[in-house]
């Protein structure tokens, strides 16, 4: 399971992913800032500080979506580890593209920096619904428009929170 690191506040913590202790058997460390935040250049600079304690290979880049970061990926080799933050929405995205290039989950550490809305996977008409919704609530479908209960599980391949019929 990809481990998951969140700041105080975030619908992670409603996710029910708890985070891991950094994995310091790879290779090479690859850092990943998604967006501006300065809490993720924070993030990133601490990770950094902790492999390079640990005498640990890094590169650090800010990437401005997923596909950057499959980029990085597929130019990358055999034990390298992907450490990814930024806000929910973008960091699923790139957990979603790490793992369409073979990435593993357990190669791969996620720090959350913010929520702003989420996307929603609905199973009957395979439709993507972006919504201020949480987990555990409801939303409409905006595809079949059928009441959705959103559930504190993710899709890391389609980066969507997962729902059922309410």
């Amino acid at each position: 399971m990809t481990s998951i690191d969140h700041d105080a506040g975030t619908a992670t913590s409603a996710v029910g992913i708890t985070a891991a202790s950094m994995d310091l058997t790879g290779r090479h460390y690859l850092l990943v800032i998604l967006g501006e935040a300065p809490s993720a250049a924070a993030k990133a600079k601490q990770w950094a500080r902790a492999l390079h304690d640990a005498q640990r290979s890094i590169s650090e880049h800010t990437a401005s979506s997923a596909a950057t970061v499959g980029d990085l990926i597929a130019s990358s080799t055999v034990g390298i580890r992907i450490m990814i933050c930024g806000p929910e929405f973008e960091v699923m995205q790139a957990v979603a593209a790490a793992r369409s290039h073979g990435v593993l989950p357990c190669e791969m550490f996620v720090h959350i920096t913010h929520v702003d809305a989420i996307h929603v996977y609905c199973p009957h008409c395979d439709t993507a619904t972006r919504t201020i919704a949480q987990p555990n609530t409801t939303a409409e479908c905006s595809g079949c428009r059928r009441d959705l209960l959103v559930r504190p599980h993710t899709s890391s391949h389609r980066a969507m929170y997962l729902a059922s019929v309410a």
